[in-house]
């Protein structure tokens, strides 16, 4: 099987792996930074099946025990470190692998605030420091590796500068610049970008989505393919907290500080990472308004206010409110913060709220 074939639109991503792996020189540890839905545990898991199967050189077959245990992510030597919180138990995390083992679509990630415990580098350092069960040595992959908490970064700083022999370290990202500089300099660094409406298209009738959906979801998924997926799957009522926060915010009758108290719960529910895809919804739900406004369909939702609820200006303001937290967010602002002033911000008619900037 031809490694890395099913990433689309991340053509120097792949090239710069497939050129490591036809030379035979695999770093011993790769950073792949990128928005969420990319492509980048896809490339994961295809780094883990060419170290693992020996059917194929320079690649891997797909259909050997190794291939097959890799892809519902059950190999005993390629492990999985994700953010968690104090309440997360090995049933919950077991039963998010199932889940995406099962559709190929489930993003492994837990809501709320995670984070990669110091506890959690310690048992990876403690599986590396024993003999691999398969004599194939590990593979391991770090799932929101800027979510690790300075000490566990500093405590894997030793493993990912002197890795035991045939182990292979993956973390992955989607902010290249959480991650400690002395991390960053001990890795291979592969970026992944957003990809074309066009591309995400075409990936959706592939998977047998009728064109006219298709068009829709690939303009509104931010240029993620793997978001455009989890959006062909979804009903309505996935976005019943962006709606509910959209109606708040078009209303103005919503006071600063019930606002901020919205904002605080929202992001210890959801975190970093559902902040930012909460903030591409509304983004979304803004736009379809103002093609409400002005006379065209909306393409995201149909469940939209009547247009004269909508005022342009705050629907403009509630755009780059919201596109501001965005860039806020991948600064490393506190989630409850940002998504604060946004939500300020954006109930402002006139967008000259200062409160919280």
């Amino acid at each position: 099987m031809e490694p890395f074939s099913t990433i689309v639109g991340q053509n120097q991503a792949r090239n710069l792996l497939l050129a490591a792996v036809r030379s035979g020189r695999l770093a011993h540890a790769y950073i792949l930074a990128g928005p969420q839905g990319s492509g980048r545990l896809t490339a994961a898991m295809d780094l883990a099946g060419i170290h693992m199967c020996r059917e194929v050189e320079d690649g891997f077959c797909g259909e050997c025990r190794h291939c097959k245990q890799i892809a519902t992510f059950t190999h005993p030597d390629v492990r999985f470190t994700i953010p968690t919180l104090k309440t997360t138990t090995p049933e919950n995390l077991a039963k998010l692998l199932a889940t995406r083992a099962a559709d190929g679509i489930t993003p492994l990630q837990i809501a709320g605030n995670s984070y990669i415990s110091i506890e959690q580098i310690r048992v990876l350092e403690q599986r590396l420091s024993r003999k691999s069960f398969e004599g194939r040595g590990y593979v391991e992959i770090i799932l929101g590796a800027h979510l690790m908490r300075r000490e566990a970064a500093n405590a894997m700083l030793k493993t990912l500068e002197e890795p035991p022999d045939n182990t292979l370290i993956i973390l992955i990202t989607s902010r290249l610049n959480g991650l400690l500089p002395t991390v960053r300099s001990r890795a291979h660094t592969i970026r992944f970008g957003r990809v074309s409406s066009k591309i995400i298209k075409k990936v959706l009738i592939d998977r047998g989505i009728d064109s006219e959906r298709a068009e829709k979801l690939a303009l509104v998924s931010d240029g993620r393919p793997g978001r455009a997926l989890e959006l062909s799957r979804a009903d309505q009522s996935d976005n019943s907290v962006a709606l509910e926060l959209f109606s708040k915010i078009i209303s103005g009758s919503t006071g600063v500080m019930e606002l901020a108290a919205c904002a605080s719960d929202t992001a210890r529910k959801l975190g970093r990472e559902g902040i930012l895809d909460l903030c591409t919804q509304l983004t979304i739900l803004a736009h379809d308004a103002r093609r409400q406004v002005h006379g065209s369909g909306p393409l995201a939702s149909s469940e939209l206010p009547d247009s004269g609820s909508f005022d342009d200006s705050m629907l403009e303001n509630t755009v780059s409110s919201m596109q501001l937290c965005i860039e806020r967010l991948r600064a490393n602002v506190s989630p409850a913060m940002a998504f604060a002033a946004a939500l300020a911000s954006a109930s402002e008619t006139d967008g000259n709220n200062n409160e919280f900037r």
